[in-house]
């Protein structure tokens, strides 16, 4: 019996050397064993003091999860074994059979692969499946495929004070991402960009336009991989949390450009003022604001009369509606101010009143800014009153400009309010956020501590110009020229852009001006 195992061993080990010899340019060198090591297993190790064999190339670029390898054709090598993983001392990599297919799936995209083979000659006389195995061959190091990174769902935003949270799916083939943010629909003003995110969401802070000023901020997201092939996300809009709101008493406050009874539109038939007049008295009472700020309060003569001055005639409507003015209306005249300020007699006491000058393009007629103290008649409560209407002649920036009318407005105030009560300040700015480069009397307000009191939570019509032109209405323009701002006072309750439209934007009945009312509620400390 033992000298029968010894021939045996020794036989396997002639086959091994002729098997070798057959594949060119290798020789298998089988390594001493005894012949108990031979009996005890099918599987013989063989070792070679040769070069290894080359290594495997890829039969066409890789593929994003998978590739196909090619290698010479070696004598009668029956099958191979491939190795393949992501570290080059093969510590964890995976090992496969192969017989005619060089093909690997299941590869990660974008990734460094370490890929070797040897190859599995059968041992003669020795049942299937018991094989010699050449060493590894040399290594290739290939990467796999830049696959571009899914498609993204539609972003979500939460506000923050001063700031927005954005968040996503996580998409396929992606390592980071990068968040896009700017200040227009464009993309152009003030971007900033946040670089190399691995998670799905981020909280984009200090904020251009923060909580008070009720602007937009546009954002993307763009998914990338390993080699920066990039999908970027649709532009979402978003808001940030509008700011807290603090008070006992409520005040309702509405800014309204009358149009002038005198003035004309071009190219537009602009109905007689005293239609228009009762339409405006119809507005007031069902919106019963407390103050009513008032531009183009021109106290000319009504057309197609001879001596009855419109602004003398609706002071008349306005106290049977329980309304005064600041002050009786002026004659007309380039030196009359046509800012006015309308109170609820029952419900304020005028303590003081006043008018300064604002800046005029070369040409215009004076132009000025109204003031009023009243003091609530239920609590003592006290608070300005300011309406203004900005030159629409005026460039944006500049030391004469629409920028600076606001800034004097606030220098102003600011003299004349030296007990830092709250302040109602509104009227038709003349500029939107479609101004180039940006609307910077808006931000000049923000920036000096006013609130747009657009930035409520509760807000109707937002969307929509305040402007009308006596047209149909187009929705998500951001073209909004009038505004009421507030100072020393917590947030807003409630905004609306008073109009009377159908679903489709249609103007359902006649407007009394070509600006439409705009009405905030707000409390007062």
């Amino acid at each position: 019996m033992k000298t029968s195992l010894l021939r045996r061993a020794a036989a396997v080990l002639l086959t091994t050397s002729l098997t070798a010899a057959a594949v060119p340019g290798t020789a298998f060198a089988a390594p001493a064993a005894s012949a108990s090591a031979v009996a005890a297993s099918k599987v013989i190790v063989v070792t070679s003091s040769q070069a290894p064999l080359p290594a495997p190339k890829t039969a066409a670029a890789p593929g994003y999860n998978s590739m196909t390898l090619v290698w010479p054709a070696f004598g009668d090598v029956g099958r191979w074994e491939v190795r393949y993983g992501t570290r080059a001392d093969f510590v964890g990599a995976k090992i496969e059979e192969k017989v005619n297919s060089r093909w690997i799936g299941g590869l990660t995209n974008a990734t460094t692969y370490y890929i070797q083979y040897r190859a599995l000659t059968p041992v003669k006389g020795q049942p299937w499946g018991t094989w010699n195995r050449s060493p590894w061959s040399a290594t290739l190091k290939t990467m796999t495929g830049a696959n571009y990174p899914g498609a993204f769902t539609p972003l979500k935003t939460k506000g923050g004070t001063d700031s927005i949270t954005v968040s996503w799916n996580k998409t396929a083939y992606t390592t980071h991402y990068t968040v896009l943010v700017a200040d227009n629909m464009a993309m152009t003003l003030r971007p900033r960009t946040y670089r190399n995110i691995t998670g799905t969401s981020f909280t984009i802070k200090n904020l251009t336009a923060g909580s008070r000023s009720s602007y937009p901020t546009f954002i993307r997201v763009q998914a990338h991989n390993k080699t920066f092939k990039t999908r970027t996300s649709s532009r979402i809009t978003a808001y940030p949390a509008a700011p807290g709101v603090r008070g006992t008493e409520t005040l309702t406050v509405a800014s309204q450009n009358l149009l002038c009874a005198s003035c004309k539109l071009s190219g537009i038939s602009v109905p007689h003022w005293n239609t228009r007049k009762m339409t405006h008295l119809r507005t007031i009472k069902a919106k019963n604001p407390d103050v009513l700020l008032l531009q183009e309060a021109l106290n000319v003569n009504i057309p197609g009369t001879r001596n009855t001055k419109a602004m003398t005639d609706f002071q008349g409507h306005l106290k049977k509606a329980g309304y005064a003015l600041d002050r009786t209306p002026e004659k007309a005249g380039t030196q009359q101010y046509v800012n006015r300020i309308a109170y609820k007699t029952s419900k304020y006491t005028l303590l003081k009143r006043g008018t300064f000058a604002l800046p005029v393009a070369k040409g215009e007629d004076q132009r000025g800014a109204a003031w009023a103290l009243l003091k609530s008649k239920k609590t003592g409560k006290q608070f300005y009153a300011v309406s203004f209407h900005v030159s629409p002649k005026l460039p944006v920036k500049g030391a004469v400009s629409k920028t600076s009318t606001m800034q004097l407005i606030e220098k102003r105030m600011k003299a004349i309010n030296i007990r830092k009560l709250p302040v109602v300040s509104g009227g038709d700015m003349n500029s939107s956020f479609y101004v180039t480069p940006s609307n910077l009397p808006h931000e000049a307000m923000i920036k000096a501590g006013w609130t747009d009191t657009a930035s409520s939570a509760a807000k109707t019509d937002f969307l929509y110009p305040t402007t009308n032109s006596f047209k149909k209405q187009q929705k998500s323009t951001f073209g909004r020229i009038d505004y009421i701002f507030t100072k020393n006072i917590a947030g807003t309750v409630s905004y609306e852009n008073v109009l009377d439209i159908d679903r489709n934007g249609r103007l359902r009945s006649t407007p009394a001006s070509d600006h439409n009312m705009v009405l905030a509620k707000v409390k007062l400390k």
